[in-house]
């Protein structure tokens, strides 16, 4: 799995600390998901940014089709957690389109 992650600056120019949980925890969820897909190997985008109140979080799955999620939330790792569930089932729904 290649992961891409990139922080913008909040408002007041503060930037979000992404070397410990918030890595590990994408991470985890990317490699569960890329098992679900069979082992393919997944280039991914996440894109993390302090709004005036809270966080965006947009994930992309890069490649040919291209599965792009995005969330607000007040909590940082809430917010990339509602995006990861959003980029799932977007994944099983063009799974259950192209089997069925």
């Amino acid at each position: 799995m290649d992961l891409t992650l990139v922080t913008k600056p909040g408002p007041k120019g503060e930037v979000i600390d992404t070397s410990g949980l918030v890595a590990k925890h994408l991470d985890k969820k990317l490699r569960k998901m890329e098992r679900r897909l069979g082992g393919k190997a997944l280039v991914v985008r996440a894109v993390l940014e302090q709004l005036s109140v809270g966080y965006r979080a947009t994930v992309t799955i890069m490649g040919r089709n291209e599965v792009v999620a995005r969330s607000k939330g007040h909590e940082l790792l809430q917010t990339v957690d509602s995006a990861m569930d959003k980029l799932s089932r977007q994944v099983e729904a063009r799974q259950d389109k192209q089997s069925g």
